[in-house]
């Protein structure tokens, strides 16, 4: 089998993860990923159709996946064993700033003359700095889309020739110098790049390499496909780095493009003829418009997709389209993120509506047959102390004793582990109530190898430090599993697993504040955090046990398990 042109590598968080200590807590609680954060981005999957589809071989391996699933995994020797073009490496959120560049140093070692390009929104706003400092990079390409570019850079790789006229480009010249191409390819029309995920199917088939095209561990058991509906966002969230400031400012994206109407129901049309699986449509789709968001739903009921269809709600959604909703889908789910209970907290972070027109929506989709509407809170906004953080429990179980018939799902977390770059309170932290504690990437980097993941916050509020952030965070969730319970939205056996793994965890991480209290010698601070490990390891397999709620169905994974096992079995005879 030929080398394929491009490598697309997907690290871990933290690249030795599984020898290093470390508690990460509950920091990825509310997505389907583990804490090493091992689901690679949407756009691996636009890349790769974009590039077969102009004559160029592109293969992703998930390193983090492969790491999880066999400790013994040996990374190196599958390094050293390919041969491409190119390696590219996604940073595009934060929490992959440590294995990124690790990763990026590994390829280096073993392929000295091939060249290593990051990209993603992270590695687009900290260029300069990984141009200026990290010698195991060759090329950062900039921007929320890069696969126009990425194709140009490639082809200048090929003929070796150095690429000054490639759009959205760092990179370091023959010279050493640093150069900045201008980041001039802002697509304004997502329709050419397109999430097939049909070429992910063909891809397993061609490397034979189940494991490595997984989006993330937990793929096979519960398959969750995405679809992006636009880049760039119509709000201002204070913490977010997709928000309409940080597009603009630091992706030169002056509004949202958005994907035809069509175009996302072909996407979804492949993904149904594949998965039955839940199909998240990722952005409000009301962004795009009332006509846009009816085209788009009208086009589901014309298809006939019967996967459950998860959508976003930024706003309360009016009882019109909520109807629109329930003609159009067979089966559909709703979420909505107010982050506080409380209006003026909410309003703070850029969410413009108050608790009581959530409720009203909340019940009129419940009464038109909306599955399951699920209530996303967080702790460590601004204007937010610990008795109002513990406060928005208290309204889940008020707004369930309302409304609740088991169809209502409340979640809390913290804001983990970053405010993101380019976000209104990472740039102007006092302004708006913070602190920021890490501005770089190395900071950020240097965090990430710390013990316990209340030291990997990069931020502390006017009104909570770290300590009581996680404080805060600790005892809400211990607060909201027993809600979970009292209201049979969780079994009791489940829910006794989940409190005694939470409680273990917030001893732990005392204990670590203990030892760095106590212990200035890191050789005896890393042998008693390994005292530790195996109270880590019990409280992350009993906490995990709570993820479990943010599936919508149990039934998908099974039939597509057995979908991936006889793709798998044609390969091998291939």
């Amino acid at each position: 089998m030929a080398d394929p042109d491009l490598v697309l590598l997907h690290p871990p968080s933290v690249y030795d993860f599984r020898r290093r200590f470390a508690m990460y807590g509950p920091i990825s609680d509310v997505i389907p990923s583990t804490p090493v954060f091992e689901m690679y981005p949407l756009g691996f999957v636009s890349l790769v159709a974009y590039l077969e589809e102009r004559g160029y071989h592109a293969r992703i391996i998930n390193l983090a996946v492969k790491m999880l699933r066999d400790p013994e995994f040996d990374v190196e020797r599958l390094i050293e064993g390919l041969n491409p073009l190119a390696f590219g490496i996604d940073l595009h959120w934060l929490v992959h700033a440590a294995g990124a560049l690790d990763v990026a140093a590994l390829i280096k070692r073993l392929h000295p003359e091939t060249p290593v390009i990051l990209g993603g929104l992270s590695a687009t706003y900290y260029h300069t700095e990984i141009l200026e400092e990290c010698p195991q990079v060759d090329y950062v390409l900039r921007g929320d889309s890069t696969e126009e570019p990425l194709l140009r850079l490639l082809e200048h790789v090929e003929r070796g020739r150095e690429p000054e006229d490639v759009e959205n480009l760092t990179w370091r010249g023959g010279d050493g110098r640093r150069r900045v191409n201008p980041l001039t390819y802002v697509p304004m029309s997502l329709d050419e790049l397109t999430l097939d995920y049909g070429a992910m199917v063909r891809l397993v088939l061609r490397h034979r390499d189940l494991e490595g095209s997984l989006p993330y561990e937990g793929f096979m058991d519960y398959p969750f496909t995405a679809l992006l509906t636009c880049k760039g966002c119509m709000y201002n969230c204070l913490t977010c780095g997709g928000s309409r400031y940080a597009f603009r400012c630091f992706f030169n994206r002056p509004r949202p493009a958005f994907k035809s109407p069509e175009r996302l129901v072909e996407e979804m049309a492949v993904v149904a003829e594949y998965f039955h699986s839940p199909i998240f449509l990722l952005g409000d789709l009301r962004q795009g418009g009332r006509r846009y968001a009816e085209a788009v739903l009208e086009g589901i009921r014309r298809e006939g997709i019967d996967n459950t269809i998860t959508l976003e709600l930024f706003t309360p959604a009016s009882r019109e389209y909520l109807r629109r909703m329930a003609e159009c889908c067979g089966s559909f789910t709703l979420e909505i993120s107010p982050e506080s209970h409380d209006d003026e907290i909410r309003r703070r972070q850029g969410r413009p509506y108050t608790t009581g027109e959530m409720e009203r929506c909340i019940g009129e989709a419940l009464r038109l047959g909306c599955e399951r509407f699920d209530v996303f809170f967080m702790i460590g906004l601004p204007g937010q102390g610990y008795d109002s953080a513990l406060g928005s429990v208290e309204y889940s179980r008020r707004l369930l004793e309302r409304l609740g018939d088991g169809r209502i799902h409340p979640f809390i977390a913290p804001l983990s582990p970053f405010l993101d770059p380019g976000s209104l309170a990472f740039e102007r932290p006092a302004r708006y109530g913070y602190r920021r504690l890490y501005t770089t990437l190395s900071e950020h980097r240097e965090a990430l190898y710390q013990p316990c993941w209340k030291l990997f916050l990069n931020y502390e509020t006017g009104w909570m430090g770290r300590d009581e952030i996680a404080e805060a965070t600790y005892e809400a969730m211990l607060r909201m599993n027993q809600l979970k319970r009292d209201f049979g939205l969780v079994e009791a056996e489940r829910a006794e697993r989940v409190e005694e793994g939470l409680k273990l965890a917030r001893w732990v991480m005392h204990r670590i504040d203990e030892i760095n209290a106590e212990v200035t010698d890191p050789g005896e601070r890393a042998r008693r955090y390994e005292e530790l490990r195996g109270e880590v390891e019990r409280a992350r397999r009993w906490t995990w046990e709570g993820k479990r709620e943010l599936r919508v169905t149990e039934r998908a994974g099974i039939r597509l398990r057995g979908v991936l096992k006889h793709l798998l079995g044609l390969a091998r005879r291939l």
